[in-house]
Formats: structure tokens, C-alpha cells, sequence
């Protein structure tokens, strides 16, 4: 669908809050994943936006995220307006995240159809996407439906929330929203054609948000409303801010609502969760080995090199992960990888904030 009917009313915000731990030792606080380039010569946030370049205008994109990534947001996208990187006090997840949005951007656009977006995601296929993004644009403005995205799945992954679909396509009805489920669960999903990875990506009118919140999750706007009512003062959103409850716009929103739909995706997805995610952008040698920076290998086999400003030296080892950073070097197994998390949860845990 070319949605040449779409894209005038259309606005993007891109949730730009998150710190993916589990890059460690690269991500850090003041450094979170979507300011890193992990796959490709651009950071994750650079891609988000340029993604966009030509079907979106740059006044009618907004990037959500912390006070403390505000000022180095703002620096790596000059091309959007200052006033555009809509800051929240604190993360309080998704809910609050695209309410703070809402109450922002209707002041500006109160016609548009919000299409939310992850800073932090790789999608290939930049063509597919856009005609994606329009199938559920136009779906979004005449349907009055809240749309999400469906990620057909490829293996039976168990990190992922899933979507399951009835009725027919090219948009489907949700018919529930399945929480991250066993392996064998997985498998059923999997085999069912019907299931689709939960990527947290959504359209729908500003109007049709508002009510959604207005009837479903009211704790989330009110406080919101109020503060714009008094005068929306950078000043006072903490104090309305603190009053929000921490939770993601699906459990808020989208399990409650009656009428939500999805459009199965065609272009390409990762959500680049962890380095293992990152080595699948790689092209292994000869003995599998992914080596990014200057390395010498010896005897060395299915292994992946992250190097930094000096050589990797390696011999006899199988199966690792290398990661060197100016201050810190991590090496695990490929296998165990997802325990960057609880490296990151010690070092916050011994007070060593200067690696954090």
C-alpha cells in the first residue's frame, strides 16, 4: 500500500529512554545501546530517524527519553527541532513514556495518526517497512483501531511476548496478547501461524490514544493533564511524573482494549538484545570467528572480537565473546552471554558507578 492518503497526518515517536545492559562494557549510563553502532557504521538512533528521511518530515518527529540522554540526544540529530526530544524526569516504562508524548504532541498536531518506534531495534528492507508503516497508518485512521506489529517468528524464542491473530489479513484482529512462554509453548507458537513476536511497535490516532487511556488507564493521563492544564511547566513534571505508575503501555492498554489489530510484518527485525544478537550482523571467517578491530588468532574458532584501540591477541580458545573497552574488558562464553546482566547488577551492587 503506497499510503500517499497516510503520511500527511502522520508523527513518529521514537522511545529513546532504554540502556540495554546487557552491551556492557560498551552501553553505559551516560552511553545506552541506541547511542552505539552495533550493526552497521550508524548508531541504532541514527537509523531509527534516517529510516524515516523523505516519508516523515523532521518537525513531525518526536524522540522520548531521560533528562541525563537529553543534551546528547539533541547533538546526534540536529535535523530535528530541540523542542522535539520530548524529555521524561525519570523512566517510568512505556505507558508514561507515550502519555508524556501524547500530551506534547496533540498541542501541535491534534489530527495525527502516532506511529512508536524503538530507538534501539535494527529493521532492514527500509522500503518494506514504509509500506508496512502505511498499512497500518491508513488502517489505524479509517478502521479506528489501535495497530500494533507482528514479527513473524523464525525459532521458538522464549524472551519475546506474543501476539496471536484471527480473521483475515493484510491487518489482522488481535485475539490476545501472550505473555513470554515456556519452550514447548514456544514450539506451539511457532508451528501455528498464527503467533507473532510482540516487537512493541504501535500506530494509532491521538484521539483514539487519549480514549484508550481516558477509558483503560485514566492513573496514567490524569496526572498529565493536569500538569498541562496549569501550564505544562518543565518545573512541575517531576512532581506529575512521580504520581504515574510504572508500567508498559501493553499491560495499560493493549490487553484491555476491544478492538486492537496487527499487520504482520514483512521486512527484517532484531531487537539486537545482546551481543550474540550483534554477531548475527557479522560475517564469520573461515574458522568462525567474527573479529571487529585488530586481532591475532591463533587457533581459534567460533569466537567473536570486539576490539577497542589495541590488538586482540587470542590462541586455543573456542566458543568466546571479547568485548574491550577503554576502562573494562569482558569475556564469557557464547553461551552465557545473558549474564552481562548480573556483571552490570554486581557492579551496581559494589558501588562501582565509575564503570556503570
Amino acid at each position: 500500500m503506497s499510503g500517499t492518503d497516510s503520511h500527511s497526518s502522520l508523527v513518529v515517536v521514537v522511545m529513546a529512554g532504554g540502556r540495554g545492559t546487557r552491551f556492557w562494557p560498551r552501553s553505559r549510563n551516560a552511553r545506552p545501546k541506541q547511542f552505539l553502532a552495533i550493526v552497521g557504521e550508524e548508531t541504532l538512533l541514527h537509523q531509527t530517524v534516517h529510516r524515516l528521511e523523505g516519508h516523515v518530515a523532521p518537525e513531525r518527529i518526536f524522540v522520548v527519553t531521560t533528562e541525563d540522554l537529553a543534551a546528547e540526544t539533541r547533538r546526534m540529530l540536529p535535523e530535528l527541532p530541540e523542542e522535539n526530544v520530548i524529555v521524561e524526569p525519570e523512566g517510568r516504562n512505556t505507558a508514561p513514556c507515550l502519555a508524556l508524548a501524547l500530551v506534547e504532541i496533540e498541542q501541535r498536531f491534534p489530527e495525527g495518526v502516532m506511529a512508536v518506534l524503538s530507538a534501539d531495534h535494527w529493521i532492514g528492507d527500509r522500503e518494506v517497512f514504509l509500506e508496512d508503516l502505511d498499512t497500518a497508518v491508513n488502517h489505524a485512521a479509517k478502521a479506528r483501531e489501535l495497530v500494533t506489529f507482528g514479527i513473524k517468528p523464525t525459532y521458538p524464542e522464549i524472551g519475546y511476548g506474543y501476539i496471536e491473530s484471527e480473521g483475515q489479513g493484510p491487518v489482522f484482529k488481535v485475539k490476545a496478547f501472550r505473555e513470554k512462554p515456556p519452550v514447548e509453548v514456544a514450539i506451539q507458537y511457532l508451528a501455528s501461524g498464527r503467533h507473532y513476536w510482540n516487537a512493541g511497535m504501535f500506530v494509532w490516532t491521538l484521539a483514539d490514544f487519549r480514549a484508550g487511556l481516558q477509558k483503560y488507564a485514566p492513573e496514567v493521563l490524569a496526572p498529565l493533564d493536569a500538569w498541562v492544564e496549569a501550564g505544562a511547566d518543565p518545573a512541575a513534571l517531576s512532581a506529575a511524573y512521580s504520581q504515574l505508575p510504572r508500567v508498559a503501555i501493553d499491560v495499560a492498554l493493549l490487553e484491555k482494549a476491544a478492538s486492537v489489530a496487527v499487520v504482520p510484518t514483512r521486512f527484517r527485525w532484531s531487537d539486537v538484545g545482546s551481543w550474540p544478537a550483534a554477531i548475527e550482523f557479522q560475517v564469520p571467517d573461515g574458522d568462525g570467528n567474527i573479529s571487529q578491530g585488530e586481532t591475532l588468532l591463533l587457533d581459534t574458532h567460533n569466537s567473536a572480537f570486539f576490539g577497542g584501540k589495541r590488538l586482540i591477541a587470542a590462541s586455543g580458545v573456542d566458543n568466546l565473546i571479547v568485548v574491550d573497552a577503554d576502562d573494562a574488558l569482558l569475556i564469557c562464553h557464547r553461551d552465557k552471554a545473558q549474564s552481562v546482566k548480573q556483571i552490570v547488577e554486581r557492579l551496581k551492587a559494589d558501588g562501582r558507578d565509575d564503570l556503570l
